[in-house]
């Protein structure tokens, strides 16, 4: 009978203390980096280099069609991407995903694995623009496309932001 008693006490207790009764647990939060104390921008999630990443590539596809329209079709190299500022979130996979995605599904290039194959490489650089009084900055995100020779074919830029609406959707 104690057992009975102390088992719906202790089961009472725990539902006073739910979200019925206005008690809410804090969130957790994972980092993947050991950095994360360099990190302040919580409100940024790295999925917003895929959005500028599939903006600037789609860019240069249609901008620098003269390059790729030979046949047979030219081969490319996709450099390691440089984040230019410790503060933004690591997560570049998500943009280097996306570019490999957009150009191998364009059939424009051929993307290889070893920069003495390429006939081109394209760069990729990504750092944040501070903004007064905003939770979060704007980001640049810049790709180069060179030749073999380190000649630059030409260069693209996209600007985002976090919008300062209600879903805080990034554009």
């Amino acid at each position: 009978m104690k057992k009975l008693l102390f088992l719906s006490a202790a089961f009472c207790l725990a539902a006073c203390e739910g979200p019925i009764f206005g008690r809410k647990q804090a969130p957790v939060f994972v980092t993947e980096s050991p950095y994360a104390e360099e990190q302040n921008h919580e409100m940024m999630t790295p999925d917003v280099y895929a959005l500028a990443a599939t903006r600037s590539v789609n860019r240069m596809l249609d901008e620098s069609a003269e390059v790729y329209e030979k046949t047979p079709a030219p081969k490319i190299y996709i450099t390691e991407f440089k984040k230019l500022s410790k503060t933004l979130p690591d997560g570049l996979y998500y943009a280097k995903d996306a570019t490999r995605q957009i150009i191998d599904g364009s059939r424009t290039y051929v993307v290889v694995n070893n920069l003495n194959d390429a006939d081109y490489y394209l760069e990729t650089r990504i750092k944040e623009i501070p903004v007064q009084g905003a939770e979060t900055p704007i980001i640049e995100y810049k790709i180069v496309l060179n030749d073999k020779n380190n000649q630059k074919i030409g260069e693209w830029t996209e600007t985002i932001r976090q919008l300062q609406n209600d879903d805080k959707s990034w554009w």
